[in-house]
């Protein structure tokens, strides 16, 4: 009988528990609701930076719904606009920039989101984060970021379009972004279009583009330079030509090249030595300048060359 009334206490005391305490202290959210709002917000906006990546666009849309902020950061530091551009989510952009986020938004580099993210959006994102706006700093950097990284070459090319519109674009270098780039269908567009000086850009210190695409190993860009008339006998700093450093590397057929092409330069400019060297004789002879002494003295005009 002792058992069966201790059971009901038991009872009893856990069902009043529920709305009097028996016994039952606050835990510290109750304490401090304060602290429980806070809490539960960092965790919509984790969760929202979650949806983002997985691109569960109806989880976003309820988590907005419930307060969460489309430019709240996670404990990175990483806005969830961003962290859907770092993996590639064209749904998670198209839809947090529809709903609150901004491609102006800085990311945690400092850089505007459409800027720092030029070099892997796709051709129809960079569209649609571009804003009309855009100072030519801002595009100049983009456009830099594509050339480098972004394999698409549309989406480069959409970049290039608004950059050309500023005055200044002419006086712009991109050969430290396309001396890195793998997208060499592009690089060599650019090349020909003379985007990118042969020769490199005026004023700088760096290595001509031929030298630097050898040093760095890079074969096939130095062979599109050489094919579209770079200067082969350019030295750098050290006192070499692109075909030391392409012999080097063991570019055997590209280093052929380019010693055959600095022969045919040396042989050209030779000639043209020459060749001034005799215009010059024939000014003399015509003047009555030049003239053969003769062994008893006597002088006579040098002959007509």
């Amino acid at each position: 009988m002792k058992k069966d009334k201790n059971f009901y206490i038991v009872i009893v005391c856990l069902f009043l528990s529920l709305g009097f305490g028996c016994g039952k202290t606050d835990t510290p959210m109750q304490k401090n609701p304060k602290a429980a709002s806070a809490s539960e917000e960092k965790k919509v906006v984790l969760s929202l930076h979650e949806a983002a990546i997985d691109g569960n666009t109806l989880s976003m849309q309820m988590l907005l719904e419930q307060g969460a902020d489309p430019r709240g950061l996670n404990e990175d530091g990483y806005s969830p606009l961003e962290v859907a551009l770092q993996v590639n989510n064209d749904r998670s952009v198209k839809f947090l920039l529809q709903n609150g986020a901004s491609g102006k938004d800085l990311g945690k580099d400092g850089r505007p989101l459409w800027v720092a993210y030029a070099g892997s959006m796709t051709p129809e994102l960079v569209r649609f984060m571009m804003p009309g706006d855009a100072s030519a700093e801002e595009v100049y950097q983009a456009l830099s970021g594509a050339i480098a990284y972004n394999p698409k070459s549309l989406a480069i090319e959409y970049i290039l379009s608004k950059a050309q519109s500023f005055p200044d674009f002419s006086s712009r270098c991109f050969w430290p972004a396309a001396l890195v780039s793998k997208n060499q269908t592009e690089v060599d567009s650019l090349l020909i279009r003379n985007i990118l000086p042969i020769d490199g850009c005026p004023g700088t210190e760096q290595d001509a583009p031929l030298l630097a695409a050898v040093k760095q190993g890079n074969e096939k860009l130095a062979a599109s330079l050489l094919l579209l008339g770079a200067n082969v006998t350019t030295r750098d700093k050290a006192g070499y030509t692109a075909s030391y450093y392409a012999l080097k590397a063991g570019f055997k057929e590209l280093a052929e090249k380019l010693v055959a092409e600095e022969e045919r330069i040396r042989v050209e400019e030779y000639a043209a030595v020459l060749a001034r060297k005799k215009a010059a004789a024939k000014r003399r002879a015509g003047r009555g300048d030049c003239f053969i002494r003769r062994e008893d003295g006597s002088v006579e005009p040098c002959p007509s060359l």
